[in-house]
């Protein structure tokens, strides 16, 4: 079973099932697959690359628009502050409200795109009077670094590779808290209806995998370090926004919902499509046969 999985810290519950040996314990061979960010990982998966994949909320929304092939199986981590806004010193963002004027990097179809304008909004600021400027996530410290822009809004380990190259240059923009971020296992209906079993045993190894992140943290963050190349000072800066546990809750069909709206009403979908219905998006069966008090959906 190949899964799609991002360059992110909150892929950290496979790379943490993979090494300590959780899906063979299970009874299950998989194949862990780069591809950078949710956006391309779910993309793979329906161009039949993987048969799996791992990806935040918004980016399955907004293909949700056009697909319906697919369900959430899981949620296995949260976060608040994983998006973040890194800024040159030289441009002088020392608040949000700062970023007025300003040219500002962003990744098309992703939680940065819309963590930026919840940011922006919420500030005050008119998108219009910003220049925005969509870029490639494995692109961004060249992008910043050259200073194509003067602000980007990324996600971990991206912004701490940037904090760690450019030293006293980059500065963080303090953000105010504005969305929960859930990263969640994917897979088509195809693959839901002829490997049932698999996906069950894939499950239940990311449910040890939680489970000895939050028993064994140091050997997470070692195994962070290993897999994100990141200095271990940066993991264990971060690593305790991080909250890894298998769920699907209300929360998750209700963010989903509002991230519809969003993308509505700015036009990121065509806005002669229908809502979809993030109720069946959802795929519960699994992780209440697994954990019953781990889904309350209603």
């Amino acid at each position: 079973m190949r899964i799609g999985i991002t360059d992110s810290i909150l892929s950290l519950p496979l790379h943490v099932a993979k090494a300590e040996g959780f899906f063979v314990k299970r009874g299950v061979e998989v194949e862990l697959v780069r591809c950078v960010f949710g956006n391309r990982c779910i993309t793979n998966m329906l161009d039949g690359q993987t048969e799996l994949s791992i990806a935040a909320d918004l980016p399955a929304v907004l293909i949700s628009f056009t697909r319906n092939d697919f369900a959430i199986l899981t949620s296995f981590v949260s976060v608040s502050s994983d998006v973040k806004v890194v800024s040159l010193r030289s441009a002088k963002i020392t608040e949000p409200s700062k970023l007025k004027g300003k040219t500002l990097g962003y990744v098309k179809g992703s939680v940065s795109q819309y963590v930026l304008d919840l940011v922006l909004v919420y500030s005050g600021i008119d998108p219009a009077t910003v220049n925005l400027r969509a870029i490639e996530p494995e692109n961004a410290l060249a992008v910043i670094a050259n200073r194509e822009v003067d602000a980007l809004c990324l996600w971990e380990p991206f912004v701490s590779r940037i904090q760690s190259e450019l030293g006293a240059e980059a500065r963080l923009v303090p953000i105010p808290k504005l969305y929960t971020e859930t990263f969640n296992l994917m897979a088509t209906h195809a693959v839901i209806k002829s490997k049932p079993k698999q996906l069950e045993r894939i499950v239940l190894a990311l449910k040890d995998s939680t489970n000895y992140i939050q028993a064994n943290p140091d050997g997470a963050k070692a195994l962070a370090v290993k897999h994100l190349n990141i200095p271990f000072s940066l993991i264990n800066a971060i690593f305790d926004d991080y909250r890894y546990r298998l769920s699907l809750n209300r929360s998750l069909v209700r963010t989903m919902e509002g991230q519809a709206r969003w993308a509505l009403r700015e036009g990121h979908v065509d806005r002669a499509l229908p809502q979809p219905d993030f109720v069946g998006l959802v795929y519960p069966n699994i992780l209440k046969a697994i954990d019953p008090g781990a889904v309350s959906l209603q």
